[in-house]
């Protein structure tokens, strides 16, 4: 089967982040019927090789779309993959599956890992393990899920923190005794309207992505829910920014007789790609050989190459040639999607066919 096949197959296939069983059963019967064997961990990403021995490059899929890619309504013209403008294509991530099977039928000499949950925050690959790659000797991995022409490096992403806060106040009637109840909602406006938002600087970002208060009118409320994401190149103004925004609720909730209860979760951690760096020239090298021109640059989101660094791979994303990801306008070019598959088995040290 051709790369257009292969993506055609998998945009059929619905899988929102943790409801990819679709899309695992479709690559686990396609790359089973290449002949590779495979592990899987507890969350269901998925490891596939053939060779168990020598210098190995990775690349890695992840196998779940934003919501809005669920039931794709997928067209397509002599140059393109589109949609009819009511759902977005799901691209991201299923053109990287697409000319990864479609490289890995006859170039074997790989690993091949398939993650869960990207889109929730990374939360499939968070799960691994550094036993789950043993004994495999693994000298790049290329995490193929960003946009721009294949060619393209990420040679820098920020890491982030989510903060969610509950603010505590005391119900009472609106309109009989307003004076007996404590408003959650001003205590959580107050909060909000102390803490900068948008870019911070040129390496940091916050962003209050969810406020939540449901209620009457005539009710004073009890209960807000406010969620933040904090991101940035740097772990320091990442915590320092983070804790002021866990200072600055608790303290408008003081204020108002509120109560503030904060949780932190620290998703996942920045890096920075140095020009020496082995994986980043090879994939220079490989863009080369294919006649693209290399091409690096930064991103303010992350993905999987953020954890597969922490523990201690070296990790680089990688660009696949999809435009507009997880909106309506999402479209991918097919002779990117050509390109992509030439890119990866130029990265492959053995190009020998079965």
């Amino acid at each position: 089967m051709n790369v257009f096949e292969h993506f055609r197959n998998l945009v059929a296939l619905p899988s929102p982040s943790w409801r990819e069983e679709g899309v695992s059963a479709y690559v686990i019967a396609r790359m089973t019927e290449y002949g590779y064997y495979f592990r899987d961990d507890a969350v269901g990403n998925l490891l596939f090789w053939k060779n168990p021995t020598g210098d190995k490059v990775m690349f890695v899929c992840h196998m779940d779309t934003v919501e809005r890619a669920v039931n794709a309504h997928m067209l397509e013209d002599d140059d393109h993959f589109f949609t009819d403008g009511h759902t977005a294509l799901g691209a991201d991530d299923k053109a990287a599956i697409a000319a990864v099977l479609t490289a890995a039928e006859k170039y074997p000499d790989a690993l091949f890992l398939f993650t869960r949950a990207e889109e929730l925050g990374l939360r499939g690959s968070a799960k691994l393990e550094k036993s789950f790659f043993s004994p495999f000797d693994i000298s790049s991995a290329y995490i193929l899920d960003a946009a721009g022409d294949v060619g393209t490096a990420i040679i820098s992403a920020p890491g982030k923190n989510i903060i969610e806060l509950s603010i505590t106040g005391r119900t009472a009637h609106a309109g009989f005794s307003p004076e007996k109840g404590i408003n959650a909602i001003k205590a959580a406006a107050m909060a909000v309207a102390s803490t900068p938002t948008g870019r911070i600087d040129e390496e940091t970002t916050c962003n209050v992505g969810s406020f939540i208060a449901p209620g009457s009118t005539n009710i004073v409320p009890d209960k807000a829910t406010v969620i933040y994401e904090v991101r940035s190149l740097s772990n320091e103004k990442r915590k320092t920014l983070s804790e002021t925004i866990i200072r600055n609720a608790k303290c408008a909730a003081e204020e108002t007789g509120a109560e503030c209860k904060a949780e932190l979760k620290e998703l996942y951690e920045p890096y920075i790609i140095a020009e020496t760096d082995k994986a980043l020239i090879r994939a220079v090298e490989a863009a080369e050989t294919i006649g693209k021109e290399p091409r690096t640059k930064a991103t303010s989101g992350g993905s999987d190459a953020n954890n597969l660094r922490t523990l201690g791979l070296d990790a680089i994303t990688l660009s696949i040639g999809y435009e507009n990801a997880h909106s309506v306008n999402e479209r991918i070019a097919k002779s990117e999607m050509e390109a992509l598959v030439a890119f990866i088995t130029a990265l492959i040290p053995s190009e020998l066919p079965l």
